[in-house]
């Protein structure tokens, strides 16, 4: 199990922990207080059913045994989830007023600062989560060829077909947000599916090949497009997966770079756009928190000119470093995080964790950008954290 995963595990088991503490704390407050009879006996049922749900969720994710049943558990496993944090933060700060107190002033500050926060996780489940935002930010490069200054490059990531409650509404719009955009390309950093290569159907895939980019669009594979994550992720299943999803995105003209580089002209001037597969070597890294070491990136790049300008699209940003120091990409393009799909002014539980999280960064040997992704993973929302399309206008710089 990763460290990522583990660390979730034990948040999970912590706040639960928490929770019972404090819930045991109200039940005693409520009989000191001689609440209604009704009262005590709901909170009596209803508090620990909650736990019930929560300890009993990850059955429904062992419940996936092959495709037919991966979209409806998935939901279901992330729907218990997300009722799960929902529930405890808002039940937690109305504790944190009413426990200690005795004055009902501070119990209707509780309840205002509760239901305000309650509103707002249901506005990120029922609002946020396909509030699609277009970023539209200009990056300067010395290096830039001349006849692409002002080339628009849309760049979208983790869309999790498996886990959107209505796929096809739902896509659908983004490739008219796409669409509207008249970007010159279209580059797509992985994580097309939740698990298995045939949730891209052909219902999906006749939506997506509607994408219209004079260039046309390119793609990488992330870790959920692996098929890592059931019991039968032998190494064979998980190159036939990666291969089946391959050959599905090829069939409506998406170009898959799988380590491999691909070259756009205008005019005399060319650049090169290379895309970083996500191997089993990488897999042993998908929820590294740190700068990736060790993993030789050379031969992805050794029939690319060292003079050329390069935009590198890699799921992983924690690549980064290593391109950088070997001189290899000018752009870095990444996705992955999500911003843990958390995100209010510009914080989120995901700086904590990662040097690099979202939005744009830079050094003296290039640049990266990692865009916040579209769909959900975990839980069913996004609190904060739009669902993102990025368009990159690259410009020469002095």
């Amino acid at each position: 199990m990763s460290y990522i995963c583990a660390m979730a595990k034990y948040v999970i088991i912590i706040l639960a922990a928490l929770m019972a503490f404090l819930d045991y704390r109200a039940y005693l407050k409520l009989l000191r207080n001689n609440a209604c009879k009704t009262l005590r006996k709901l909170f009596a049922w209803v508090i620990p059913a909650s736990y019930f749900i929560l300890f009993t969720s990850p059955f429904f994710m062992f419940m996936i045994r092959n495709e037919n049943n991966n979209r409806d558990m998935m939901i279901l496993s992330m729907a218990i989830l997300t009722f799960y944090i929902v529930f405890s933060v808002t039940r937690m700060i109305f504790y944190i007023f009413w426990l200690p107190s005795k004055r009902r002033f501070w119990t209707w500050i509780g309840s205002v600062i509760s239901s305000v926060v309650l509103l707002s996780f249901l506005y990120g489940i029922f609002v946020t989560r396909t509030d699609y935002e277009v970023k539209e930010i200009d990056v300067s490069f010395r290096n830039l060829p001349d006849a692409f200054d002002g080339y628009r490059v849309a760049f979208i990531s983790d869309i999790h077909i498996g886990s959107m409650l209505n796929v096809e509404k739902e896509l659908a719009e983004v490739v008219e947000i796409i669409n509207s955009t008249d970007a010159d390309m279209l580059l797509f950093g992985g994580d097309m599916v939740n698990i298995y290569s045939s949730e891209l159907d052909s219902r999906i895939l006749d939506i997506l090949s509607s994408v219209k980019c004079a260039d046309g669009v390119f793609s990488v594979l992330g870790n959920h497009d692996t098929g890592a994550y059931t019991k039968k992720a032998t190494p064979a299943f998980q190159e036939l997966n990666r291969s089946n999803l391959s050959k599905s995105m090829s069939s409506i003209g998406w170009v898959m770079l799988r380590d491999s580089t691909v070259y756009i002209n205008k005019g005399n001037d060319s650049i090169a756009i290379t895309g970083i597969d996500y191997s089993d070597e990488l897999l042993a890294h998908k929820h590294s928190l740190g700068t990736i070491k060790g993993f030789d990136v050379s031969r992805i790049y050794e029939n690319v000119p060292d003079d050329m300008f390069n935009i590198t699209v890699s799921h992983l940003p924690q690549l980064w470093n290593v391109l950088c120091e070997g001189g290899y990409s000018d752009l870095t393009l990444s996705g992955h995080i999500h911003a843990m799909q958390i995100k209010y002014f510009s914080l989120s539980p995901a700086m904590f964790m990662y040097d690099n999280w979202s939005g744009l960064y830079e050094n003296e040997k290039g640049k990266l950008y990692i865009n916040d992704g579209i769909g959900s993973v975990g839980f069913i929302a996004r609190f904060g954290a739009r669902p993102e399309i990025t368009v990159i206008n690259l410009r020469k710089g002095k």
